[in-house]
């Protein structure tokens, strides 16, 4: 018995399964290509989704901690640069001093769709330059001036009440007293004690512009405590800067501001990136009861803004510890 083909030409039946074998390989070629395509397509459509979602996240958590912290500081526009299953956003940053804004600062942070290896910095914003300043170099002081790494201005100084700075606490209200008397300038003012709000609106000069309220959310005062160095000598706390620190500012184009927007803008990061910082405040604000209530926000200074002459106003006031002079306007 012979096969079917056995009295077909050879040369022909080769041809016959070349040419067979090449339609499967280019049809195989072509559906690759074709589900390449689908695969790249549902990968770019779905990086998109998880991407934006991500976004979004990061930008709702920067903004929840924008809420609490940087005195007098305001997030203005913002960039996104965006990858495979990561990205980096860039928010630009401002003061405002008597309607005058001032670039402070560029904040920048990374976000990604499975963060399982993310590390996350509070500070966030550029370095501050520390330099000698020749009044504290004259009283001793153990610590410098910062100033902004963006355009040089001072940066402002905190002193918590109680805690002991070994007397070196900063009073720029002399060096106000000598610049013109119409330059726009912002302070820093650190009470002798914890007020409440209402205690705060109504002690300060009616002249000066109220525009960020410190916040004690300090749960371990005996890391401030003096302490003896490795040589034996006694160490004091330094004060606290910028970006140190928790608080509220004013709304510049809404209603007033009160404490219980500090304690909402808490809530709203309980759970974001930054949610150690957001849980230890508020734990340490409501104390044992279920949530902070407005009369737990204790409030240890004020940033005001206002004219040089209206600064001099201060002079004197028994609840101001400290003047720290930071931005400046001509």
């Amino acid at each position: 018995m012979t096969a079917p083909w056995g009295d077909e030409d050879p040369i022909k039946l080769s041809k016959t399964i070349k040419r067979a074998k090449r339609n499967t390989i280019i049809r195989n070629i072509v559906i690759s290509f074709c589900v390449s395509l689908l695969l790249l397509f549902v990968a770019v459509i779905v990086n998109v989704q998880l991407i934006n979602s991500s976004s979004r996240h990061a930008q709702l958590d920067e903004y929840a901690l924008q809420s609490i912290s940087g005195p007098n500081q305001y997030l203005s526009n913002y960039t996104d640069e965006r990858g495979f299953l990561s990205g980096r956003l860039e928010f630009e940053m401002y003061k405002i001093i008597e309607g005058v804004p001032i670039p402070w600062l560029t904040k920048k942070t990374a976000y990604n769709v499975f963060p399982l290896f993310s590390f996350i910095s509070l500070a966030g914003g550029d370095s501050s330059i520390s330099l000698p300043d020749p009044d504290f170099r004259q009283q001793n002081f153990e610590y410098n001036r910062n100033y902004n790494g963006q355009n040089g201005q001072r940066e402002m100084m905190f002193y918590i009440p109680e805690v002991d700075y070994n007397g070196k606490i900063v009073n720029d209200l002399p060096a106000v007293e000598q610049m013109d008397k119409d330059q726009l300038v912002e302070m820093a003012v650190s009470f002798d004690k914890p007020y409440s709000l209402a205690e705060v609106r109504s002690m300060l000069p009616a002249e000066l512009t109220q525009m960020w309220y410190w916040v004690d959310t300090y749960d371990n005062r005996k890391y401030f405590e003096p302490y003896k160095d490795g040589n034996g000598k006694m160490s004091y706390a330094v004060p606290l800067g910028e970006d140190w620190l928790y608080g509220f500012g004013v709304n510049l184009d809404g209603p007033e501001v009160k404490e219980v927007d500090f304690i909402e803008s808490l809530e709203l990061g309980l759970d974001g990136r930054y949610h150690y910082e957001f849980n230890r405040i508020y734990n340490y604000l409501k104390g044992d009861k279920a949530k902070p209530e407005a009369s737990d926000i204790r409030l240890l200074g004020v940033v005001v803004t206002g004219t040089a002459q209206e600064m001099l106003s201060l002079d004197g006031q028994p609840y101001v510890r400290a003047a720290a002079l930071g931005a400046v306007v001509d």
